[in-house]
Parts: C-alpha cells; sequence; structure tokens
C-alpha cells in the first residue's frame, strides 16, 4: 500500500499548507511566460507543463536585491544588513532537473563561504518534485546521469497515476515528511499503478566528453571557434540556467548613502572578464563559450564532484541563434570517436 495524493484534494492541502504558515508556489503563466510563482488556489498551477521557461533559481537566487544600505558621516561608516523574509514556502509541481540543480548549487554557495541568503531560503523550503511523464526534443536530464524521477534536491516526490488522477506520495527527507503531516488526513492508502516516465534520450557521452575537456591539447582547439560562431553573447543561457551563478555586486546611490546590490552576471558577457587595465583575458566570444563548457563539465565536477548542468535544456530551448550545451557536447563526442 501506498501513500496517494489525488489532484481533487490540493485545494485542501493548500488550505491546510496556508493555515499552517506555508506560501505555497507552483508553475503558473503569467504575461505568456511559465514560471515558479506563489498560488493560493490550486486553479492557477500549470501541472501538466513540460517545464516552466524560469527556473526555481529565482526564488533562491533572486536576479537582483539588496545587500545592506550605508551612510557615510564624517566620523563613520553606519551600515544595515538586508535578509530576506523569514517565510516558510512549499514549491509544488517544480520538476526534478530544476530540483537537481539547487543540490547540485549548494556545495557552492556552502564551500569555503556560507551564503546566508541563499541557506535562508533552502532551509525555509519544501520542494515537491512532480516526477516527468512527457519531456520535449530539448530535455536531456539522462545525458547528465539523471533521470525524470530524480530525488537529487527533492524532499517529496510524486509519481503520476496512470489515469492522471492524482499521484503516489514518496517522502524522502524529514523535512518533506513534516510539509506532508500536515495533510495526512488528505492522503489516501491504496495500491497504485503509476505511468510511464518520460522517455529521453542519452545524446552525448559525458564521460567521453570530460576527458576530452581534460586533455591541455584541446584548449586552443579551433573547435572553440567553429562551435560559437553564432553566439551573439545575450546571456540568455546563462539567466535561464538552473545551476548558472554568477554574481556581481553595485552600489546605487551617492557619494554618502546608498545601496549595495547583488545582481547576476554571466561568463558570456564580453565585460565580465574585463580588468580595470582595459586587458580582457575571455575578449573572444569563442574564449567565453569555452569557459562556460569547461566551468560545467571539467572545473565544477573537479572541485565538487558533480556537473553544473541538471539537463533541463532551457540553453538551447530559448538561444535565439539555435546553439547550446547539447549540440557542443555532441560535436566534443564525435570529435572523441
Amino acid at each position: 500500500m501506498t501513500k496517494i495524493l489525488l489532484r481533487a484534494k490540493l485545494d485542501d492541502c493548500l488550505t491546510r499548507w496556508h493555515a499552517a504558515g506555508f506560501d505555497v508556489v507552483g508553475p503558473v503563466r503569467k504575461n505568456n511566460i511559465s514560471q515558479y510563482a506563489t498560488v493560493d488556489r490550486t486553479g492557477e498551477l500549470d501541472l501538466d507543463i513540460i517545464l516552466p521557461d524560469r527556473t526555481l533559481k529565482d526564488l533562491f537566487f533572486p536576479q537582483t536585491e539588496p545587500m545592506f544600505s550605508y551612510r557615510i558621516s564624517k566620523q563613520k561608516i553606519d551600515t544595515e544588513e538586508y535578509l530576506p523574509p523569514g517565510r516558510q514556502r512549499i514549491i509544488f509541481g517544480a520538476r526534478a532537473c530544476d530540483a537537481s540543480a539547487m543540490a547540485i548549487d549548494d556545495p557552492l554557495f556552502g564551500w569555503d563561504y556560507q551564503d546566508t541568503y541563499w541557506f535562508k531560503r533552502r532551509n525555509e523550503t519544501v520542494i515537491v518534485t512532480i516526477a516527468c511523464t512527457a519531456a520535449d526534443e530539448f530535455c536531456m536530464c539522462t545525458s547528465l546521469k539523471l533521470a525524470p524521477d530524480s530525488t537529487l534536491g527533492s524532499d517529496i516526490l510524486l509519481r503520476p497515476l496512470g489515469d492522471n488522477s492524482g499521484w503516489q506520495v514518496e517522502e524522502l527527507t524529514d523535512r518533506g515528511r513534516e510539509a506532508f503531516s500536515r495533510i495526512e488526513a488528505l492522503l489516501e492508502e491504496s495500491p497504485a499503478q503509476t505511468a510511464a516516465l518520460a522517455d529521453v534520450p542519452i545524446k552525448f557521452d559525458l564521460d567521453v566528453c570530460r576527458e576530452w575537456l581534460q586533455n591541455p591539447e584541446n584548449f586552443e582547439s579551433h573547435f572553440w571557434k567553429e562551435i560559437s560562431m553564432r553566439c551573439i553573447g545575450c546571456g540568455t543561457c546563462t539567466f535561464l540556467c538552473p545551476t548558472c551563478h554568477c554574481f556581481d555586486f553595485q552600489d546605487e546611490g551617492d557619494t554618502y548613502t546608498g545601496i549595495r546590490r547583488k545582481n547576476w552576471d554571466s561568463c558570456s558577457f564580453a565585460l565580465f572578464t574585463m580588468h580595470t587595465s582595459g586587458h580582457n583575458p575571455r575578449s573572444t566570444q569563442s574564449a567565453r563559450w569555452r569557459q562556460r563548457i569547461m566551468h560545467k563539465f571539467n572545473y565544477f565536477p573537479g572541485k565538487f564532484n558533480l556537473n553544473s548542468c541538471s539537463g533541463c535544456g532551457r540553453c538551447t530551448r530559448e538561444c535565439p541563434v539555435d546553439m547550446g550545451i547539447t549540440e557542443t557536447l555532441q560535436e566534443i563526442t564525435k570529435l572523441s570517436q
């Protein structure tokens, strides 16, 4: 016997979670963009979408946020730190690639320095993932050795039932169990026939690619110029990537008062590595694209034993010139044969 959550009980679930002090977040469509946003009722949720346009990263690592304000006087500098508001929340209907991405970035934000902002939000959030039963041509989780039902980063995994009437509940963490204890009376126990998972074909050989990237002789390969020829450096791939995490600090204000903000940045931008002297060690788009691939599949796994990619496919899906990580790694796989 397994626990079952029926779609018909979702409104009651939201009511109980709200009463317990949780905000509920899920995939919704607003202004023709699908994104994770706070909901008050289940009618707002788009649970059958393959993948939202925006990622879970937005909820833990906002595109811009204030760090602190400052005021300079003759005698001293006064600062006031800004911290995220303390609100417990449940993300209902995350996809496995997005949930996995949060776990991939955890060691980065908790490495030699604990990012207070990231972990405050992480510790206040329960991620309820729905296993994927459909995929499009851009999905590539299996190529990253993940799966449509990966549990990495999730607190609860829901497996859709074969008749689409609800989900089989798998409780993965204490945080998830505590959240679902609030709706225990709404769950049923019965045998369950779950739907088949999405068929996501493997598109490249990850191990072969990493071996090629680790070879110093390939760092200056002409391949990088050829594969990056179409890239216009717009940064869409990095801003829509759930694992990309580069940021910059900017001070906004006048001589005596202001706010320091943390803003997303991108290795695709020409100014990303520009020195004060005017020298730019990555002055070409090919060097910047090489860095993106090297970081995700060579440097990051070398440091954290995780690939900085969860296979969501947004980089290719949303690229204005129809290129992305998949194409690059497919070409590297061919070069290695």
